[in-house]
Order: structure tokens, then sequence, then C-alpha cells
């Protein structure tokens, strides 16, 4: 294979058939192929710019690129789930005209009259939709770009979340709860697209950390969330909570479009270097097949995906019930608005801060070959499941506001740390089958969503701190119950049914959006051996040869 040089005079290097196809004939598996099919060095160089542009504008690796957007999109769209959370305050709080700041915001206060059974059915019809969209987006994301997937779930949602005021405050309660649930049929997509785009884009040896920074953002989505809708309720009015928090979203949407392709394959601007260094690092889990069937039976009855499922539910119904009810709970301390608003963020700052130190401590463990993933993975979830579930108990016994925020923030810092212990376990299990293992996860986890808001409606109900203790109990044992189900029956080791059996002979995908299978040479880094006679091909003659190799892939 010839490999021709359209920006400098360098004569082209053969690479032969093999290189073509590791780069760009097997498609979908050739930006993930095995490691001893790359040209890959041990320690390549990610920093610089590409070996193929004149450019000398400083190099970001691409992957990091990817996972900072991914960050962000979890950031802006669980900032935009706190808006509903805010404006219940204003709706259930009979003082909330006491708590506001100007006279424009109390006047524009809202005009309903919703119960505390209202609200949470509001919430947790949400987290109907999201439930049912699960299972259809771990398949859909399995044959749909989970780049595309991803982008799209957040702006159909920002896109229902503007119509989220005009729908409260004049079309009535069953309109917003059909927005409502159509917006959690829309992010069920979230996290399978999320963890789809994140398979190809880290690598094992990365993995934690990266994994960890992106789910950061569904954390810190609420340390912006709650402050700015907090202070635009209070100092200007409620329905711009919802317009700003949707603009963000939209604006995240087209940086995304713009610089986030599926994988790295697809991706003109990434470096040869850093497209080796990833393709090496990934190992065989990444080859994509034609006729490759989801072992779906054994998936359900694994024992550490069962247990992953525990961990899930357990994370949702904690973070559902402070995103919904957080503000509401702080609110019976006597906090005005914009208080409730950013003393609500306080927990969530020492969250994110111990979600993403978790990712360096998994690593770093990783380091010690004593200890083994399963190891680390059942250390981190079980310290901070139990921290959590003893801080949630210890919350029954206080009475002050200063108290409460000081135990709800170690309870949430304490749960941050096992971010990089089960939540990133999915891969450990299977890199392969991670999206359609996140969506059945997802899927039961989700009944904590519909589950979380009922249970806490019908214990608040009396107005009293009665009401949030037993709130609180429920809470902690469940918390208590799946760390010790982890502890048990958790597993870091990847499954036997991780990769296809041996016996099966299986057509590797041909992707036509991968890029071009030849690279560009520079002539001081590759010269021709002595002897070599090396032609430059023209177009017509590339394209024969493009054309008899994906021809020849097909056929095998």
């Amino acid at each position: 294979m010839f490999s021709p040089s359209e920006e400098s005079s360098a004569p082209a290097v053969d690479n032969g058939p093999q290189d073509c196809r590791d780069q760009g004939g097997q498609g979908s598996g050739g930006d993930d192929g095995p490691s001893d099919d790359s040209r890959a060095g041990d320690t390549p160089d990610t920093s610089g710019p590409r070996s193929d542009s004149c450019c000398s504008c400083p190099y970001i690796p691409r992957r990091y690129v990817v996972v900072l957007l991914s960050t962000l999109g979890m950031v802006v769209v669980y900032c935009m789930r706190t808006n509903v959370g805010v404006t219940m305050v204003t709706i259930l709080d009979e003082e909330a005209h006491m708590k506001v700041g100007t006279q424009q915001a109390k006047w524009n206060l809202p005009s309903v009259e919703w119960n505390t059974r209202m609200a949470e059915l509001l919430h947790s019809l949400f987290y109907i939709g999201f439930f049912l969209s699960q299972l259809p987006a771990g398949y859909l994301t399995s044959k749909w770009p989970c780049n595309k997937a991803f982008g799209a779930c957040i702006l159909f949602s920002a896109c229902l979340n503007v119509l989220l005021p005009v729908s409260i405050e004049h079309l009535g309660y069953t309109v917003s709860c059909v927005i409502r649930f159509c917006q959690g049929a829309g992010e069920g997509f979230l996290y399978p697209a999320a963890y789809g785009v994140l398979r190809h884009w880290t690598t094992n040896n990365e993995r934690g950390r990266l994994v960890a920074a992106v789910l950061t953002g569904t954390y810190a989505g609420a340390i912006v969330g709650f402050p700015i809708s907090g202070l635009i309720t209070h100092y200007v009015s409620w329905e711009y909570v919802y317009y700003v928090s949707s603009g963000l979203c939209i604006i995240w949407y087209f940086a995304w479009l713009c610089l986030v392709f599926e994988k790295p394959s697809h991706d003109e601007s990434i470096s040869q270097s850093e497209y080796e260094y990833i393709i090496k690092n990934q190992g065989k889990n990444n080859i994509e097949y034609e006729n490759l069937k989801v072992p779906y039976r054994h998936i359900l009855t694994s024992l550490p995906v069962i247990s992953l499922s525990l961990c899930h539910f357990a994370r949702n119904w904690v973070i559902i019930l402070l995103l919904t009810n957080e503000p509401y709970y702080l609110s019976m301390f006597g906090f005005s608005v914009a208080e409730n608003g950013i003393y609500s963020s306080i927990p969530h700052v020492l969250l994110v801060l111990c979600t993403f130190t978790s990712g360096y401590i998994a690593d770093f463990l990783h380091l010690n070959p004593k200890y083994s993933t399963t190891f680390i993975r059942k250390l981190l979830t079980g310290i901070g499941f139990i921290a959590q579930a003893c801080c949630f108990f210890l919350l029954t016994f206080l009475k002050t506001g200063a108290s409460v925020l000081v135990v709800l923030s170690l309870a949430m810092g304490c749960f941050g740390l096992s971010v990089s212990g089960w939540q990133v376990n999915y891969y450990d299990l299977s890199s392969r089958y991670a999206n359609i293992i996140v969506s059945i996860s997802s899927c039961f986890a989700s009944l904590a969503g519909v589950i979380t808001p009922l249970v806490a409606g019908e214990f608040l109900s009396p107005d009293n701190m009665m009401g949030w203790n037993g709130t609180f109990y429920v809470t902690s044992a469940i918390v208590l119950f799946s760390a010790v189900i982890f502890i048990i029956f958790g597993s870091g080791d990847e499954q036997p049914w991780a990769n296809p059996p041996d016996n099966i002979v299986l057509i590797p995908k041909v992707d036509p959006l991968a890029r071009k299978p030849y690279t560009v040479v520079n002539n001081k880094k590759a010269l021709p051996k002595a002897g070599a006679v090396y032609i430059e091909p023209s177009p017509e003659q590339l394209n024969k040869v493009v054309h008899r190799l994906s021809s020849t892939a097909n056929k095998q």
C-alpha cells in the first residue's frame, strides 16, 4: 500500500495491506483493533502537533476534548434537572413570598396550588419515562452512533424544558406531567450513549479517571443548577430559570456537534500518535462484528451485574431524593430562596471533589499488582456506601441548619469515593457490552426515580421533621443493603460472556466512515530503505487499491 503525501514532498512509505486493514479496512473494528496489530510505540507522543499538519498550534489530545465535552454535557443536563425542585419550593412553601428579594420576583411567583403528593408525582413521572426508555436506549445505542444519541437526548430535553413555565402557570398540571414524562423518556438515552462514547475514546489504563471525570459532571450539575435557580428565582422571576438552563444545553449541543465524533477513526483532526496509542491500549474488546449476538440471558443472570444494579438503584435513590427535595428540606430551617439554592449546592461540591479524586485513587491502586481490580472496586464502594448510610442515619438526630449541612456534605463526599468502585465496574465486566449493561442497570435503577418521590410524598405529607426522619431511615437501609450485596457478589474480572466464543466465525464490520486507510509520512521521521523504489500513486490508483481491500474484507 502506498502512502501519498499531499502536504509535503516526502516520499511515501509502503506500509503493506496489513496497515490499511488496521487503520480503516475493518471500519468499526479498525479503530479498536488488537494491540498486536498496532504500529504504536510504548510511549507515544500525544501532545505534539499532527505529523501531517503544517499548523504549529499546540495539540490537545482529542480524547481529552471528548471527555471534557461529555462532562459539560452531564453538567448542563443535571443543572436543568434542578429547575423543577426549586420551583416546587415556591409552590409548596406558603411563606415563599416573604423569602424572595424583589417585588418583581414576589409578584411573579407561580399562582398554582399544588400539594406535596402532586409535586412528587410530577417528579415521579419524569423517572417513569426514564425507566421505560432504558432498554430501548441500550439496544439503539448499539446500532446508532452514540455521540449523536448523547447530544440529541440533551437537546430534546432542553427544548421541552422551555415549555415547562408556560405549562405550569397556564396549561395546567396534566400538561406539565406529560412534558416531564417526555423529558424523562428522552434522557433515558443519556447513560447508555455516554458509556458508548467513552468505550471508544478511553483506554484501559486511563479509564478510571476519565470515566470518573465524566461522572463528576452528573454531580456538578447541582452545584451550578441550585445556586442559579435560587438566585434567579429570588431576584428576577422563576420562569427565567428554565430559559437559562435550556439555553446552556443548546449552546453545549452545537459545540458537541462540531467537535466530537463517534470514534477516533472518524476524527480527521486526531494525531497519528494518539490514534495508534488508543488502538494499542484498548485491546481486542472493542472490535465490532456484523453477526455478533448480545448474550442477554447471561448478562441478566450474572450476580456481578445484579449487585451492580443494586448499587445503581441506591445511587439513584439518594441523588433523586436530593435533586427533587433538598431545597424543600433546607427550607425547614428558615433559609431564604437564594440561601436555599446556594446551601443546596454545598453537599454536591464535596461530592464532585471526592468523585474526581476517586478516579486517581483507583488508578493509583491499580499500579500495585497485589491489589486486584475486584478488591479495589469493593473497597471504594464499601467505604463510600457504608459511610453514607451512617451519615443519613445521623441526620435524624440533628436540629440545626448548620449541622445538617455539614453531615449532608460528608454523606455526599463519602458517596463520591464509591464512583470509581461500582460506577466504573461496567467496563471491568465487559468493555464490549458496557452500554448494554448500563441500560439494564439503569432500567432497574430508574425504578428508584419512580418510587423515591412517591415514598417521600407520603412521608412528608404531614410537613414536619418526623417525615424527613422516616425518609432518611429508609435511605440508610437501602444504601447499606446495596453495599453488602456488592461486597459479597461484586467482581472486577472480565466475565466469561464478555467476548464471543472461539468456535464461532464472526465477520468484522467494514466502516465507510473510518478515516482514510493511509497516512502521510514526514521525511525526517521515516527514511526509505536502501535499494527500495517508491512510486507516488495517482488518486485513481489509490481508489482501486482501497476498493480492492474493502471487497476482500467484505468477502472474509
